[in-house]
């Protein structure tokens, strides 16, 4: 209506045009998704022919979601390549450039460059798509969900912090009565704290008095704290001043841990006390003792040096005194020697000359030294020793001793006519020694006090004796890294030995 023919005719010729152009646009749209779906099946038939291939890049470990996100942003970019074609095809793009005064064949080129180009992206992110998808088929979905995707990632970090707030809540013991409160006082803060933000406006008046209230909750709770420290302070100063049997009978509440702590340290010093008392009266009785045992020589060195100036004292009796002084002489000497040597190694100033010692030889060495004294003891001396070699590392000299020091003790202690046992043998890396013997004498000492110096078994001190052989064997045995332990049972006096095998 209104137009000529003229414009009739070229509106059809447009029309036909348009609706040409969308019908060519639909066709390019449905040969790009086939030939998408062509690429994508040929990644995937190849990644299953070569599963190994991908391996050794980590961008094909993208996360599911990841590349989900891509392939519909390649969805819409793939419709805009439709238009790409439409406008290369009508001639659109190369009329642009030859407007822009490219050269006709520079055009074409660069024409067919960036058709290339665009339409390679497409193809690419498939490919690398189905790459990153096909795993699912080598690993399993299970596997695949929780490596490979955003949603299991964070399924396994929610299932690790649930695990975590677990044990936490596990591990909180409500029968501590520390835990036990904190967790009332959270609790009951919670519900209180609930019901005021649910009165909106009403909760501000509200949380004023409650926090009155819990002002004075915490100052009650503060004082009473503050009453139970000053009943543990003037305990703690109580036994610092001496007095160990101060008791608290009170509940300390939070405190009563170091309640129990204080009456740990009170049975502490109680026993460091009994110990120190119990030094004290060895040191009186080691004075004593040895204040008898350097007088008993000394007196007869005097007494028999005043029968000596006697006008009176014939030839034959001067000749007797003479030999009773040296042997109250080599006695006071002997007792002062081994009182030094007792000193020394107490004070671990004594040099040890290690060298390789076979203990089993030097034994019967002793015990052939001691040939005669045992004969005139009466005493059957039962050996048990290895007929093979035993070498420690050991001070023959200070072993000498204390092998000598225990033998003698048998001689000088034991009943008569008894038997004494002298076993040795190898026993869980150690070297063991044991002598056994029953003692004339009633053994009524404490076994841990005979190893003190001028201690003796024979509490009157009859017998000739210094009262340190044991204390000396001892000392030596444990400067030689071993072990020397007595015990009684009745009349039966046992001493054993441990060496360890191998020493440093």
């Amino acid at each position: 209506y209104g137009m000529r023919p003229q414009q009739i005719a070229a509106y059809e010729d447009e029309r036909e045009t348009v609706w040409s152009a969308y019908n060519y646009s639909g066709s390019v749209s449905r040969i790009f998704f086939g030939l998408v779906c062509a690429v994508a099946i040929a990644a995937f038939l190849l990644s299953c022919f070569d599963p190994d291939l991908p391996e050794y890049s980590r961008i094909l470990r993208t996360p599911f979601e990841i590349v989900g996100g891509v392939i519909c942003g390649g969805v819409f970019f793939g419709t805009g390549l439709t238009n790409l074609v439409a406008v290369t095809n009508r001639g659109d793009l190369y009329d642009a450039l030859m407007r822009a005064n490219f050269l006709p064949l520079v055009a074409g080129i660069m024409i067919k460059l960036w058709n290339l180009m665009w339409w390679s992206i497409p193809f690419a992110i498939v490919y690398w798509a189905v790459l990153c998808v096909r795993d699912v088929i080598h690993i399993g979905m299970k596997r695949y969900f929780h490596e490979r995707t955003l949603c299991g990632w964070f399924w396994q970090w929610m299932r690790n912090l649930c695990r975590k707030v677990y044990n936490f809540v596990g591990n909180i013991n409500l029968q501590e009565r520390s835990d036990r409160t904190i967790f009332r006082i959270v609790g009951v803060n919670f519900i209180i704290l609930s019901v005021l933000c649910s009165l909106w406006f009403f909760g501000i008046g509200a949380l004023i008095l409650y926090s009155i209230i819990l002002f004075i909750v915490m100052r009650k709770y503060y004082r009473d704290l503050s009453d139970k420290y000053q009943i543990l302070l003037r305990a703690t100063n109580q036994i610092a001043e001496g007095n160990l049997e101060v008791a608290i009978e009170e509940d300390l509440s939070v405190f009563e841990p170091f309640k129990k702590e204080i009456q740990k340290i009170q049975s502490g010093f109680k026993v460091a006390v009994g110990e120190e008392v119990k030094s004290q009266k060895l040191k009186t009785d080691l004075i004593s003792n040895m204040s008898h045992d350097l007088k008993t020589p000394l007196t007869a060195i005097i007494t028999y040096v005043s029968l000596l100036r006697d006008d009176k004292t014939t030839p034959e009796q001067r000749k007797a005194y003479i030999d009773i002084l040296e042997q109250k002489s080599m006695r006071l000497k002997a007792l002062i020697e081994d009182l030094f040597e007792i000193s020394k190694a107490n004070s671990n100033n004594v040099t040890l000359n290690l060298e390789d010692v076979d203990i089993v030889s030097l034994l019967k060495e002793v015990s052939l030294e001691l040939s005669d004294k045992i004969e005139e003891s009466t005493i059957d001396f039962r050996w048990n020793l290895p007929d093979e070699k035993i070498v420690l590392p050991l001070d023959s000299q200070k072993t000498y001793r204390i092998f000598d020091n225990l033998l003698t003790n048998i001689i000088k202690y034991a009943m008569p006519h008894t038997r004494a046992y002298i076993d040795m043998k190898k026993e869980g890396g150690y070297v063991v020694t044991t002598l056994k013997n029953v003692s004339a004498a009633e053994l009524t000492f404490n076994p841990d006090e005979i190893t003190e110096r001028f201690v003796r078994g024979d509490q009157a001190r009859n017998t000739e004796g210094s009262g340190l052989g044991m204390a000396i064997a001892k000392s030596f045995v444990e400067l030689q890294n071993g072990r020397l332990q007595i015990e009684v049972e009745a009349d039966l006096f046992r001493v054993i030995i441990r060496w360890p095998i191998s020493q440093d």
